[in-house]
């Protein structure tokens, strides 16, 4: 578990899960795995692909922490990607920008499951990958947790931009990993082994319903060639 990095300015709330999560409580699982991708040529990122099929991930909290189940609306959760090797649990030399594109971090959406119940959700529907090979991605799960300004702390403070860009400014939280998981192993392969982006799948579909950007095929490229 890294050591806390102190988070500032962020805003007083009440949510009542914040600070109650530990990783015995969580449970992260790859919902949707990825199998494949097309190698990103570094300079060339504007004309990537994405990872297919997007991968998804959900979780879920003990009842006995959370028995109503607020976290599904908690502000504070994301989940960050790294990309680890396919035989070891080590990752990747390099930084993230030399090894990966797109977005490399999801917050939590609250959407509907395919079977109509409210889930906790991260969704990567914009990671590339810029080096050939075989790998796997690891995703963290981190929990924002501001610390609670008492009313003397507040009349202290009148005026909390003033701290906006201080150069010490006080320190309203931290944030603490819950816990990760690993994907799949996937191929990232170059242009003439890349079988093309597959038909999107009825996960894919659900969720874009609910307003996630995703980009969607009707059918595979292949299937499509084929009618040409």
């Amino acid at each position: 578990v890294p050591t806390p990095s102190p988070i500032f300015s962020l805003p007083i709330t009440n949510t009542t899960t914040a600070g109650a999560l530990s990783p015995s409580s969580c449970f992260l699982s790859v919902r949707q795995q990825p199998k494949e991708a097309l190698v990103t040529v570094k300079g060339k990122e504007k004309f990537r692909k994405p990872l297919d099929p997007p991968p998804m991930l959900e979780l879920k909290v003990s009842s006995e922490i959370d028995p109503s189940q607020q976290f599904l609306q908690n502000p504070y959760l994301f989940v960050s990607v790294s990309l680890y090797k396919h035989d070891k649990d080590e990752p990747i030399e390099g930084t993230p920008f030399d090894i990966l594109a797109g977005t490399l971090v999801s917050s939590l959406h609250r959407l509907k499951d395919v079977n109509n119940k409210d889930g906790a959700f991260f969704i990567f529907g914009d990671i590339s990958i810029k080096v050939q090979g075989t790998y796997r991605l690891r995703f963290t799960l981190y929990e924002l947790q501001p610390s609670y300004l008492t009313l003397a702390d507040l009349e202290q403070h009148k005026d909390l931009e003033h701290y906006q860009g201080a150069i010490d400014p006080p320190e309203y939280g931290s944030f603490h990993c819950l816990g990760h998981v690993l994907s799949d192993k996937f191929n990232v392969v170059l242009p003439k082994d890349f079988k093309g982006l597959e038909e999107s799948t009825y996960l894919s579909r659900a969720f874009s319903d609910q307003g996630v950007r995703l980009r969607l095929r009707k059918e595979a490229r292949g299937m499509m060639s084929n009618k040409r």
